[in-house]
């Protein structure tokens, strides 16, 4: 399984649709870096879903992201887990040990905002 990570200054980007730089993680590599880093200052908005898929990531974790690039991420089977505030390697061991909903890892002000809408995508049907 493969995790990417929007990156700023060893913290998770404030939001996916603009952040610079991607980290993919691999999932049983747990004292690792990154197995693959790029720059996305280039990268348009519109191909950033793309370019996840050409990664072969299963799982984004993130900050904010627009409801767009969120319906899309959903729509190609990529898990999203967003809303996400921290350092890289704390969000990353959260995620692991399945700890990654717990309050101090949600960006400030968006706890129950963020757990309503992660409810709402598990309620979705899936087509």
């Amino acid at each position: 399984m493969k995790i990417a990570l929007p990156e700023h200054q060893g913290r998770i980007a404030p939001v996916f649709d603009t952040c610079l730089r991607i980290l993919v993680f691999a999932q049983d590599q747990e004292d690792q870096g990154p197995i693959a880093q790029e720059d996305w200052s280039m990268v348009d908005r519109r191909d950033r879903v793309t370019r996840l898929e050409e990664l072969d990531v299963d799982v984004l974790l993130c900050g904010g992201i627009s409801c767009s690039v969120e319906d899309q991420i959903c729509l190609r089977g990529i898990r999203l887990v967003a809303w996400l505030a921290g350092d890289v390697p704390k969000i990353l061991k959260a995620f692991r040990d399945g700890t990654i909903m717990d309050a101090e890892f949600a960006m400030p002000g968006t706890f129950l905002c963020r757990r309503r809408r992660q409810m709402r995508r598990m309620k979705r049907p899936v087509e």
